[in-house]
Order: structure tokens, then C-alpha cells, then sequence
């Protein structure tokens, strides 16, 4: 799955401590909920969104420690 601002794959991070994340624009959000729904990946979406220097507002997807971080990103690679 291709990020509409920077046009970089979508990546599932792992350096935080609370577990894996993406980091989406926020107008990519549902679609990448979809997917993630279709999978049955546990997660919780930020109730904010992040916007710095005037740029469109992020939206941070937490997966937790339970989820797989490769397997979520496999699902998001495999994604038209």
C-alpha cells in the first residue's frame, strides 16, 4: 500500500515501546482500516492526528505487542 503524501510504501514501525505503529495520511485511514479489519489485526487508532509544519495531519494506527509486525506489513504490501 502506497502513502499518498510522500508515495513510499506504507511501513509498520517498530521502535516504539508500546509495540508496532503506522503512521498514514489521515484521508488513507479508513482504507487502511479496511484492510486491517479484513485480517482481523487488533489495533486502536490515536485520537489525534498530527500535523507538523503545515503538512497534512497524520494518523497513528497502534498494533500493540500481541500483533505481528511482519505479517501486518505482508498485508499492507499485498494491498492494491
Amino acid at each position: 500500500m502506497i502513502d499518498t503524501q510522500n508515495r513510499r510504501e506504507i511501513r509498520v514501525t517498530t521502535d516504539g515501546a508500546a509495540g508496532p505503529y503506522i503512521m498514514i495520511p489521515l484521508n488513507q485511514l479508513s482504507q487502511v482500516r479496511e484492510r486491517l479489519d479484513q485480517h482481523a489485526i487488533r489495533y486502536w487508532v490515536d485520537p489525534d492526528a498530527i500535523s507538523l509544519d503545515g503538512n497534512p495531519a497524520v494518523a497513528v494506527i497502534n498494533l500493540g505487542l500481541s500483533e505481528n509486525a511482519k505479517a501486518v506489513q505482508a498485508i499492507l504490501d499485498d494491498a492494491a
